[in-house]
């Protein structure tokens, strides 16, 4: 699984970053990498059956502190 999710994204790099540094947009071409890495790490933890920590209790707490309930 961990290889697939390097192969995936190697593919995705080719299709979206390069375009984007050949046109030399530097903007896009940089907040679409920062995204990318973040989502490879969450896809290679992902792919290693590492455990999150799931942010439902705390939206929870927030919204029974919001409206009271």
């Amino acid at each position: 699984m961990f290889v697939l999710v390097l192969a995936a994204y190697v593919l995705l790099g080719i299709y979206e970053f390069v375009p984007l540094y050949k046109q030399k947009q530097w903007k896009d071409f940089f907040v679409n990498l920062a995204l990318g890495i973040i989502s490879l790490c969450i896809g290679l933890l992902l792919s290693l059956d590492v455990d999150f920590i799931s942010p439902i209790l705390p939206i929870k707490n927030l919204l029974k502190t919001l409206w009271g309930e």
